[in-house]
């Protein structure tokens, strides 16, 4: 089931277009890495997806019922609330669900028949069966182990460190599970044996999920799928980031294939136009119009292709492996592969 989606979106910001004609559709329970270079439109593509940013061109739409919240680089607290407190803030509504699925239960043994109090109380089990809210108590106490903010339970928020903040706000959400959740760098500031634990939970609750991140093993473990932002538009590919390395690399061959056919086909056409007198009669006005479009994809195609092996070669410079910063193999960074092809023209 589609959960959001987007529809010919674009987006500027002054004379810079960020996005043009852009479709996008989430699906409960997929589990989306978003990447591309630098200030191409990632976070931008993301924060329309939300609604925090509006579009300037296209349709945005959504399954009112749902909620969507986002892991911020820089969370703010409530003053005057301790660790515990400023998860546990986050986690009204689940605590009020499992309040009154108590309550509905001691009124239907005494009202076994009433169907009012039978559909609330079948309502309120699937609402809490989707969050796995049934121990919450015993999951916020894992979860402030694992991601080592039990010592610091009891210690006023806002004294903590940005790191340590990130981690306080990841926890509050991951314990909440909002229908989508956005995660732009989940991992900075986690562990190797963070990352594990937060790789297992969005996993085992089956989260539905879009993922900025420059973690490859991370996207490799979590994603279901990977959207690439390039040239203001997004291409999809199936699976972790190395099969989507594999697929880019398909892809950029068929594309140089499909040029060298093109340029075949052009060179016939050329020399049908430099004939001259055929060219020049009113009905192959439009044969003559086809060849000068050609001219131009021809010259287009071989730029579009070496900007992607270039992007690719720059990402494999911008990100360093992990091994280089003493940390473990399983948080290595994205090493992209080199990726070359002979272009005519």
């Amino acid at each position: 089931m589609a959960l959001v989606g987007l529809f010919n979106i674009a987006k500027n910001y002054d004379v810079k277009q960020l996005l043009k004609g852009v479709d996008f559709q989430l699906n409960e329970g997929e589990r989306v890495a978003i990447v591309g270079q630098n200030g191409c439109g990632k976070s931008t593509l993301i924060k329309i997806i939300s609604g925090e940013v509006t579009a300037d061109e296209g349709t945005r739409v959504l399954d009112k019922s749902i909620i969507i919240d986002a892991l911020d680089q820089m969370p703010t607290f409530k003053e005057g609330l301790n660790v515990r407190d400023a998860i546990e803030s986050e986690l009204t509504d689940l605590s009020a669900a499992k309040q009154r699925y108590e309550a509905l239960s001691n009124l239907i043994a005494e009202d076994f028949e009433n169907k009012v109090l039978l559909d609330e109380h079948a309502q309120i089990s699937n609402y809490l069966d989707h969050h796995n809210a049934w121990n919450l108590d015993d999951k916020i106490e894992r979860v402030l182990q694992e991601f080592k903010l039990k010592e610091y339970e009891y210690r006023d928020v806002n004294t903590l460190s940005g790191g340590e903040q990130r981690r306080v706000a990841l926890a509050s959400l991951i314990l909440k599970k909002p229908d989508v959740l956005l995660l732009d760098e989940p991992t900075n500031h986690l562990d190797v044996y963070m990352v594990e634990f937060l790789e297992e939970i969005l996993l085992k609750e089956k989260f539905t999920l879009l993922i900025i991140s420059h973690d490859r093993h991370f996207i490799n473990s979590i994603a279901t799928r990977v959207v690439e932002v390039e040239n203001m538009n997004i291409v999809s590919y199936e699976g972790g980031y190395d099969k989507y390395l594999v697929l880019k690399e398909e892809r950029m061959k068929s594309m140089a294939k499909t040029h060298d056919t093109l340029l075949k086909f052009l060179k016939r056409e050329e020399e049908w136009l430099s004939r001259g007198v055929k060219a020049r009669l009113t009905r192959n006005q439009g044969r003559k119009a086809r060849v000068f479009e050609l001219r131009d994809k021809a010259k287009k195609d071989p730029t579009l292709i070496r900007k992607m092996q270039v992007d690719l070669e720059r990402e494999k410079k911008s990100f360093n492996r992990g091994d280089d910063k003493g940390m473990s193999k399983k948080k290595m960074l994205f090493d992209i592969e080199n990726l070359h092809y002979s272009i005519v023209g």
